[in-house]
């Protein structure tokens, strides 16, 4: 037979503290561990054609450091989403 406990229990009446979450909003409390995919940052299409522009008269000038053009054609990309 299972032994019934009887007693009484304490309300714990402390206020709880929270902060949203910078990159999704959501509500965490100070105990919690959150984690959260960061929200992608995207360039319009004609953020992109700018640069893919610069890119081409760039890549006219240098045809033989194609590689070092595309890597840094990217590292731009990368910069411009980052700074919305």
């Amino acid at each position: 037979m299972a032994s019934i406990r009887k007693g009484t229990r304490e309300m714990n009446n402390e206020p709880v503290t929270w902060t949203a979450c910078l990159d999704c909003g959501k509500r965490v409390t100070g105990d919690s561990i959150h984690t959260c995919s960061p929200q992608l940052k995207t360039l319009t299409d004609d953020e992109i054609e700018e640069f893919a522009y610069a890119f081409e008269l760039w890549q006219l000038n240098n045809p033989d450091k194609a590689l070092e053009g595309i890597k840094d054609f990217a590292r731009a990309i990368l910069r411009k989403a980052q700074e919305k």
